[in-house]
């Protein structure tokens, strides 16, 4: 049997201001929410959020990584929406890479792509 993958799921204490901060900084569409549960689509990967309550394992999640149209545009954008970034911008040869923690604590990778390297490696 092959395991196939569902979703990244990220626990948050808040629910509808998560999905604001996912749809409305990154433009991922809802998929559904309830009080406990909701689902963002990224690029066809669902982002699973689940109400963590008092647990202490907010922020314990995997990185999500997003390739952005303008790094600096999308830094702007989160951080107006509560996120704040982790060091400074960085330029490898692929392009413009900027780790930012979302108001949950959550770490975002976010990578604008060089023309020439569209297809950069996920892990960046």
């Amino acid at each position: 049997m092959t395991a196939k993958f569902k979703h990244v799921m990220l626990m948050v204490k808040d629910i509808p201001a998560t999905v604001k901060f996912y749809s409305e900084g990154l433009g991922l569409p809802i998929k559904m929410q309830s009080p406990g549960w909701a689902e963002l689509d990224a690029d066809g990967t669902t982002i699973a959020l689940h109400l963590a309550g008092e647990s202490p394992s907010c922020g314990d999640s995997p990185i999500l990584s997003f390739h952005v149209e303008d790094v600096y545009d999308a830094i702007a954008t989160l951080e107006a929406l509560g996120a704040q970034l982790e060091g400074n911008v960085r330029e490898p040869s692929f392009g413009k890479v900027a780790a930012m923690r979302t108001p949950e604590g959550n770490l975002l990778s976010l990578l604008q792509p060089t023309a020439a390297n569209t297809h950069s490696p996920s892990s960046h």
